[in-house]
């Protein structure tokens, strides 16, 4: 390792030592830094221009601009750095996203109960690729929630990046920001597949499954509805309340599509013959999604994967179990 990369691996332990990680922060005195803006810089070169030649030149209206400038420059400095002390950052549970996709990070910007606002707030989350700043104004005693876009990479579990928030209000001759690391992580499910088959070609029956024993069972399950008796419906079929009588028998009439059900298996669905171990996780987690979407009476849908068996059932927190369990899911041996 070089001395460069020692010396700088050195500065980042103790800079990060500094700001404890955390899913809130309170701005104060202790984590602002400020410092003149170009701008800044250029002003405070003129007024020292402005003062020598004042001095040189005995010119008293040289010196009362020169003051002048510098004490609106001290001014700008306490303003500036008091437009972010006191503000007060959350963020709200991360959500998941697909590798490739953007995350959306909501943070809630709080100004406090003072009598100022909070002026030219810039957000931005500190990645390889940053997307442009967000610009946001509070009134005074105001709470206002912010959506940061943040590429993901790899799928897995990671760490949030690095929000920075900054501000150059009034004058924009200093510049006030602060860094914060967020102790939340995020899962980022495996990417989507766009050349997946449908969903469809990997439904089987829970009775054909099962052997001749679990059709005669299916056959002889009772079902919703009612129709005329047919003959051969089984006895307990018949709707003996609802029939008129000997010649008018009504039975209860089965569903089409009983007993089906979607396994989606990492080693067996014949979709996955010969993909590697990621195309496959992809194409999994394709067909969940299409599964949990499916129209009219759809079947549940369970996943196999080479260390964990997940049940089949339907909803919104059982696809998310199943991508979470993809997008943490290690290669076979």
């Amino acid at each position: 390792m070089s001395v460069w990369r020692r010396v700088r691996t050195r500065w980042l332990q103790w800079w990060w030592s500094r700001q404890p990680a955390g899913d809130e922060l309170l701005l104060t005195h202790r984590n602002l830094y400020i410092l003149p803006s170009r701008s800044g810089w250029s002003l405070a070169a003129v007024t020292l221009v402005l003062l020598v030649a004042s001095i040189n030149e005995e010119v008293n209206l040289g010196y009362a601009l020169a003051f002048a400038l510098a004490g609106a420059a001290l001014a700008a400095l306490h303003q500036t750095h008091d437009n972010l002390r006191g503000l007060r950052l959350r963020l709200q549970p991360p959500p998941s996203a697909h590798a490739g996709e953007a995350l959306v990070l909501t943070v809630t910007l709080d100004g406090g109960a003072g009598p100022r606002g909070r002026h030219g707030l810039r957000l931005q989350a500190l990645t390889d690729d940053p997307a442009p700043a967000l610009e946001v104004e509070l009134a005074a005693g105001e709470a206002q929630w912010v959506e940061l876009s943040v590429p993901t990479g790899a799928r897995g579990r990671h760490p949030l990046p690095r929000i920075g928030v900054a501000s150059a209000y009034p004058l924009g001759i200093f510049r006030v920001w602060a860094w914060w690391r967020p102790a939340s992580e995020t899962l980022v499910w495996p990417a989507l597949d766009r050349q997946a088959p449908p969903v469809l070609t990997q439904l089987v029956g829970q009775a054909d499954a099962a052997g001749p024993s679990a059709r005669h069972q299916q056959a002889d399950s009772v079902p919703e509805g009612l129709r005329a008796y047919q003959r051969g419906d089984p006895m307990h079929w018949i709707a003996w309340k609802k029939s008129g009588g000997r010649e008018d028998l009504v039975s209860r009439e089965r569903l089409p599509e009983s007993g089906r059900m979607l396994w989606l298996d990492y080693a067996h669905s014949p979709g996955l013959m010969g993909l590697s171990h990621e195309a496959r996780l992809s194409r999994l987690a394709t067909w969940l999604r299409e599964a949990e979407t499916l129209d009219g009476p759809a079947p549940d849908y369970g996943l196999v994967l080479p260390a964990e068996r997940i049940p089949p059932a339907r909803g919104a927190s059982h696809l998310r179990h199943c991508l979470d369990a993809l997008a943490e899911c290690g290669a076979p041996r």
